[in-house]
């Protein structure tokens, strides 16, 4: 990966986070940052982690000890697995990236783009299986019919997540997150109670199935 022209130091600190992500499934703190490189001060680690995001290869989530996200992949490390996604009740959300998968460079070109691992059978009539990759773009809103990541923020301290269609019933002022499995019934979200506790984390843009050949 091109670091474009960090300092050592962050070309350090940027290895260190992926590493550090790459074992533990969620990002570093500014004090394990800068216990492993020697920096007493956490207000240099921020800074550095300023720098990096200001470069374009993380973002930060404000007042959160564990916000650093990874921006950039390229087509050989492929996208960021952010953990499983439940296409049936919600499941707590991903901490952060668990590996890699290779998907092809189109998508994996595109900016903050991840992939969850599908669990459960609630979206089976639109062929997502579990164990399929969902390939998600970040984004908040979204069209009626788009299948979504929705967030319940009430949900433990990160929230829950599940995968569904997205349709707004503006007859009934309410949110409906509709399965794609005959057998099960949709969530219904009165639109209050949307607003304040729910939100859209990103759609799927592509899904994808890793199959294995006979011996």
């Amino acid at each position: 990966m091109s670091l474009e022209q960090p300092s050592e130091i962050q070309r350090r600190m940027y290895e260190f986070i992926v590493g550090y992500m790459k074992s533990e499934g969620m990002p570093p703190t500014n004090r394990e940052i800068g216990h492993e490189l020697n920096i007493a001060s956490t207000g240099h680690v921020d800074y550095h982690l300023t720098m990096l995001e200001k470069k374009g290869l993380i973002s930060r989530q404000a007042k959160k000890s564990r916000g650093i996200k990874l921006m950039k992949q390229t087509q050989e490390e492929g996208i960021p697995v952010m953990g499983t996604i439940a296409a049936g009740e919600p499941l707590d959300i991903y901490p952060g990236p668990t590996a890699t998968v290779d998907i092809g460079q189109n998508i994996a070109d595109a900016e903050s783009t991840y992939a969850l691992v599908v669990r459960g059978r609630s979206m089976i009539e639109d062929h997502i299986c579990s164990g399929d990759y969902v390939v998600i773009k970040p984004q908040s809103t979204c069209q009626n019919g788009d299948i979504v990541v929705a967030v319940h923020m009430q949900e433990g301290e990160s929230g829950s997540a599940t995968l569904k269609r997205f349709y707004q019933e503006k007859d009934h002022d309410r949110v409906r997150l509709q399965p794609a499995n005959s057998e099960l019934d949709p969530i219904l979200i009165p639109r209050s109670i949307w607003d304040r506790e729910w939100q859209i984390q990103g759609k799927v843009v592509a899904i994808f199935r890793q199959c294995t050949g006979a011996a």
